[in-house]
């Protein structure tokens, strides 16, 4: 039998709430990731957290994504880098780790100039824009 090396977990918020009350619920799913891979027998300090935002009109799907082992190794290879709107999401919601990181969480490993490249390209194919994009590419 094949072991998990990755976790999803999600959770719908409403724009309106006050943004003190959605990080509260950001920072409840961090804890409830760290406990159910200690659950399973997973260090919660050796995995890579990648995080991912979703925009509705009223609500945000937020999704943490924990990856280990295999699922780490592939996604840290670049050879299968996010595209069209989950480049976006996982770009929107891992831009305050700046341009490397995101680079990386996105699939790109350390090709920075091809994930802004290909972020850019995006965005305009979708019709994205918003500061973090300003923050990522330029």
């Amino acid at each position: 039998m094949s072991r998990h090396t990755q976790a999803h977990l999600n959770r719908t918020v409403n724009k309106n709430q006050p943004m003190a009350v959605r990080k509260k619920t950001l920072n409840q799913m961090h804890y409830y990731m760290g406990a159910k891979l200690i659950e399973f027998g997973v260090d919660p300090q050796s995995v890579m957290y990648r995080w991912m935002v979703s925009d509705r009109p009223e609500e945000q799907v937020c999704t943490l994504s924990a990856f280990w082992g295999d699922s780490l190794e592939k996604l840290l290879s670049g050879n299968e880098p996010l595209t069209d709107s989950e480049l976006i999401d996982c770009a929107r919601a891992n831009a305050s780790s700046g341009i490397a990181n995101t680079a990386k969480l996105c699939g790109y490993a350390n090709d920075v100039d091809r994930f802004r490249s290909a972020l850019q390209d995006t965005s305009q194919q979708l019709d994205v824009s918003g500061k973090f994009l300003d923050k990522l590419l330029n």
